[in-house]
């Protein structure tokens, strides 16, 4: 596997990047206060190849003025069209009066990524005439562990440096942003790929919990191997065969085991 940082990726990926930044530019103009890489690309884990295994990019986008409801749709529209172009994106937008002072959880005005295309096209179809994610801004408590990052490792690609922006996130609110839904993580998914991610997840929350630092859902699953009892170490060898190269392994699983993991993680977790 040959992951990739921002610096690294390809010329197509850099094009990708800049496509969505000057979609924001058009837009908000003076308004657009900065763009902001986070997840896999600033952590030196982005994956660009693979028919299945592809990192999406992760950015934060920080505005001056709320965006209204119809302009919202414009943008995801434009968006739609740049997606996939090679990667997967992922944007969530904020308003700077929502993200200074600090409040928890942060409110979004903006949010697209694969799981929201089709119903972002029924909605520029008429098709759906109603849905939150457009019609109001709603709270997220994934902004907090966005923020986090960003303080930690993130790139800004545009506007504002990263210490003029953004607040420090207290430590008990990003702790409830990634460890509040531990219980809803499934290792009984039919894709094997879901699961495998699931337990990756739990064990980086678990890593964050023991190192006090942001590391990739590979390097996550690494320090677990070093973490987890020894007979269930692969069942995390497998998750990361399973994420990483699209290997079926996962299916190789004892029951017993997953439901051992998992009970393991998370009574490190809520500890």
């Amino acid at each position: 596997m040959s992951f990739k940082n921002y610096e690294n990726v390809s010329p197509q990926v850099k094009a990708q990047i800049q496509n969505v930044i000057e979609i924001w530019k058009s837009h908000l103009g003076e308004d657009l206060i900065g763009i902001y890489l986070h997840g896999s690309i600033v952590l030196n884990c982005f994956v660009e190849s693979g028919e299945n295994v592809k990192s999406d990019i992760d950015i934060l986008i920080i505005t001056g003025r709320k965006i209204a409801r119809g302009e919202r749709l414009l943008i995801a529209r434009k968006i739609i069209g740049v997606d996939r172009t090679p990667s997967p994106l992922e944007i969530s937008a904020v308003w700077v009066g929502d993200l200074i002072p600090w409040k928890f959880p942060a409110l979004c005005q903006f949010h697209y990524s694969d799981s929201w295309t089709e119903r972002y096209i029924k909605m520029l179809y008429g098709e759906i005439n109603e849905n939150f994610i457009v019609d109001s801004d709603f709270e997220d408590e994934d902004i907090a562990s966005y923020v986090h990052l960003i303080n930690q490792s993130g790139i800004c690609i545009y506007g504002k440096p990263i210490g003029e922006t953004f607040p420090s996130v207290p430590e008990e609110d990003f702790w409830k942003s990634i460890s509040a839904d531990i219980d809803d993580y499934d290792f009984n998914a039919y894709n094997p790929r879901y699961f495998a991610s699931n337990i990756l997840i739990l064990a980086r929350i678990l890593s964050y919990k023991r190192e006090k630092k942001i590391l990739s859902k590979y390097d996550g699953g690494l320090w677990a191997l070093n973490n987890v009892p020894e007979r269930l170490k692969y069942i995390i060898e497998g998750s990361l065969n399973a994420w990483y190269h699209d290997n079926e392994i996962a299916n190789n699983f004892k029951q017993e085991d997953l439901d051992e993991l998992k009970k393991f993680l998370k009574g490190e977790i809520c500890s």
